[in-house]
């Protein structure tokens, strides 16, 4: 609850300040993905899943150097169970439940955008994501694998080409995304990372 307040104030402050902004633009983007759920028990590699949504920017600065991005994207992603699983979630685990996880976020990133010369921006900032659907099966009694909500901490770089830009961005998971903790130890954790390669198009 108190990292859902304190994003809603990031994003009211940054809008607040946007509004009085020289340069506003908006469009579409799309990347493919690499996303990983790292943690005791699943697999460390990444696995490909895809992105897209819309994007807007705006200048914060009158020499356009500094700026800020907000955008509202769709995810899908998939994990895999590691072949340990087992052995940290003994009592926990469905044994005949799926190895795959397909899931689906609703992500919204929060973006500062730096320029340090014309047509290269580097973007940081923080990303907020709720899990709306999943397609697992993993523990008993149909509890859920995974926590609805994901927080990360962004750094990306994109590059314009007139009213098109490519980026690339590395997401990395701020919160404990495990659901099911075993109740004989508490060590084990779940971390989400994503790297994303991309293009947007300003339709404005």
């Amino acid at each position: 609850m108190k990292k859902g307040l304190l994003l809603a104030g990031v994003l009211s402050l940054f809008i607040g300040t946007a509004s009085k902004a020289q340069t506003f633009h908006y469009g579409l983007k799309a990347s493919l993905m690499f996303s990983s759920i790292h943690g005791d028990g699943m697999e460390s590699g990444i696995k490909p899943g895809f992105q897209g949504g819309l994007y807007a920017q705006w200048d914060l600065s009158k020499d356009g150097k500094w700026g800020f991005q907000p955008e509202l994207l769709f995810t899908q992603a998939t994990a895999k169970k590691a072949n340990d699983f087992a052995t940290y979630f003994v009592s926990d685990r469905n044994t005949y439940g799926n190895d795959k996880l397909q899931l689906s976020y609703i992500t919204v990133p929060l973006l500062l955008r730096y320029n340090p010369i014309k047509n290269l921006t580097i973007n940081a900032g923080a990303q907020y994501s709720y899990l709306f659907y999943a397609n697992e099966n993993i523990f008993k009694a149909n509890r859920d694998a995974l926590v609805k909500s994901d927080i990360g901490a962004v750094l990306g770089v994109q590059v314009q080409v007139a009213t098109v830009h490519f980026f690339g961005r590395y997401v990395y998971g701020i919160n404990d995304v495990l659901n099911v903790h075993p109740a004989d130890r508490n060590d084990v954790h779940w971390h989400s990372q994503q790297i994303s390669i991309g293009m947007g198009i300003n339709i404005k």
